[in-house]
């Protein structure tokens, strides 16, 4: 009797330990859902991108509620970019083991992020018109657009480029025009987008070349191979520093700032000199 209430009595405590183990709770359910949900929106580079279309209008002068409406414009349109891609490459993600996904965790279910999608897509629209009106919000629309044809259809080809190079070209405008209606990019900022764009993706793709080879999959990085991939974004990077250097001295001339130049006059060579015009 005795050893066989010990053997209950020790059987009843096992129950007891086992149906006390800790469980997720539903709050806890919810915080870590979102959190797969803000990391499906690739979140550094979503971060970036709206921290830099943020920035880059209120440098250009734009009213503080122009600055909140492109920062919802371009975290809805950055929200869309980022889920579609873990849609698309969800079956390659899986065979590739990027973990960092939510969808290959198991976090999420690409069928999750369809709703949220149409969400995003939804507001993009109406709010990149808000802020920064018919061309300006047109030319994010666009943007948005180019980055979703990278993700459908030619992230695995040689014009993997092609997006990236058109959504930062067409950034600048929507950034102008939030700022100010009669703002308007000018062709060395259009062309320094466009390099920008292109080292963005190529520094993007590098890491995941091996892996892209291994799979059959192609792309730009993949054609040049990681030496040929960091040679090419070295050469843009030059470019794009040059034509900064450009930029910044347009702008220091606009501003006041000329560099006078050797000029011959009787008494000789005057030596180039800088003046400021107040």
């Amino acid at each position: 009797m005795l050893q066989k209430g010990y053997k209950a009595e020790g059987f009843v405590a096992r129950v007891n330990r086992t149906v006390s183990l800790p469980t997720m709770n539903n709050d806890s359910l919810r915080g870590s859902r979102l959190r797969a949900f803000i990391a499906a929106t690739h979140f550094p580079q979503a971060l970036t991108m709206v921290l830099l279309m943020t920035v880059a209008t209120a440098v250009c002068g734009g009213a503080w509620w122009s600055v909140v409406l492109v920062v919802l414009a371009s975290a809805a349109g950055q929200a869309t970019v980022g889920w579609t891609n873990d849609v698309s490459d969800a079956t390659t993600d899986r065979a590739a083991g990027r973990i960092t996904k939510p969808t290959v965790r198991g976090s999420l279910r690409p069928e999750q992020l369809r709703v949220p999608i149409l969400v995003s897509s939804a507001l993009t629209i109406p709010l990149s018109f808000v802020a920064a009106g018919w061309v300006g919000g047109a030319a994010h629309i666009v943007a948005v657009s180019s980055a979703l044809v990278y993700n459908f259809f030619l992230s695995r080809t040689i014009w993997s480029w092609l997006p990236y190079a058109v959504s930062f070209a067409l950034m600048t405008v929507f950034i102008a025009q939030a700022a100010s209606p009669g703002l308007w990019p000018t062709w060395p900022v259009i062309c320094l987008s466009v390099l920008v764009g292109v080292v963005a993706h190529l520094f993007n793709a590098i890491p995941d070349i091996d892996s892209d080879r291994r799979m059959g999959l192609g792309g730009l990085a993949v054609s040049l191979g990681k030496r040929g991939s960091i040679a090419l974004a070295v050469v843009l990077m030059a470019l794009a520093v040059a034509i900064l250097a450009v930029i910044i001295l347009a702008a220091a001339m606009q501003a006041g700032m000329i560099f006078g130049w050797v000029v011959a006059t009787p008494n000789g060579l005057v030596l180039p000199q800088v003046k400021l015009l107040l």
